[in-house]
């Protein structure tokens, strides 16, 4: 058995090792679409944030969205 598996977590919800993002990244994601950056920003409207409506400020949601969701070449994976 590995390390990995032998991990017993009582509380998962603040354990690094039990994190579910950023996930693995091996190329492109239909669901990371223009229909969910629209949805996020929808979420953001709706709770009272100005629209997005800036091709830079759509730029910047969308890349750190990215950042979230997704392990890149340039950052350490956990």
């Amino acid at each position: 058995m590995s390390e990995v598996d032998s991990h017993v977590c009582l509380f998962p919800q603040f354990c690094n090792d039990c994190r579910a993002y950023p996930l693995p990244h091996a190329g492109p994601d239909e669901r990371f679409s223009e229909p969910m950056v629209n949805s996020v920003i929808g979420v953001l409207v709706g709770h009272g944030y100005p629209p997005v409506e800036n091709v830079w400020d759509w730029a910047d949601l969308e890349t750190a969205l990215a950042g979230f969701l997704y392990h890149h070449e340039t950052k350490e994976k956990r």
